[in-house]
């Protein structure tokens, strides 16, 4: 099943391509695909995809973009200048969107751990960028507010509970070893989702003191 979006307007051999080389990125990497790696997966000539793309490069950044707007649209990210309204909700259904975007991306999860080993770093900036400078702000004004513990950076609590949730989804082996280790029980991912809120969240019983 396709996890990106068709940007096309009508059934197009690009959105083909494109969902052929997130295939084989999320499977490779960056350095370990071909162009025609890509070719045989689209079931496409590698010239048809040069005419398109011009290069591997040029592929990946485009597949990176893509996944990056999908996964600012699974948030609901508003126009730029727009405010966010905050309230106890807010970071706990930010949180949980996030993890479901992954749950349900599994090939975008694959893509995003190759974006950080060693794959072109200027697709990566750019996303880095355009995230952070829209959701740091909210974490922010919830801590202003008084829903998300102030004693720590902004920033930092929002890349603990992605961190988590990301190394929850694509190694669970580990961590259901560790858990196991202990003599307990791996929770599921509701609980753990629970877990990961209850580092950041200031209890609602906190907030009234």
């Amino acid at each position: 099943m396709p996890e990106l979006r068709p940007s096309y307007a009508t059934q197009d051999t690009r959105d083909t391509i494109l969902e052929a080389a997130l295939t084989v990125f999320a499977r490779s990497g960056f350095s370990g695909t071909t162009m025609r790696d890509i070719a045989q997966q689209a079931g496409v000539s590698a010239g048809l995809i040069h005419h398109h793309f011009k290069d591997k490069e040029t592929l990946w950044n485009v597949v990176g973009e893509r996944i990056t707007d999908d996964f600012a649209a699974s948030f609901g990210e508003p126009p730029p200048g727009a405010d966010t309204v905050i309230d106890e909700t807010t970071i706990p259904t930010m949180v949980a969107n996030y993890m479901r975007y992954w749950k349900t991306h599994p090939s975008a999860l694959r893509f995003q751990l190759w974006r950080v080993l060693g794959a072109p770093e200027a697709e990566r900036k750019a996303r880095s960028e355009r995230l952070n400078q829209h959701n740091v702000p909210i974490f922010a004004r919830a801590q202003k507010a008084g829903f998300v513990r102030a004693d720590v950076p902004a920033g930092l609590a929002m890349i603990t509970t992605g961190g988590l949730i990301q190394f929850w989804l694509h190694s669970r082996l580990e961590a259901d070893d560790a858990i196991a280790a202990g003599g307990d029980t791996s929770p599921d991912d509701e609980a753990f989702l629970q877990y990961v809120l209850g580092l950041i969240v200031v209890a609602k019983k906190k907030r009234g003191k």
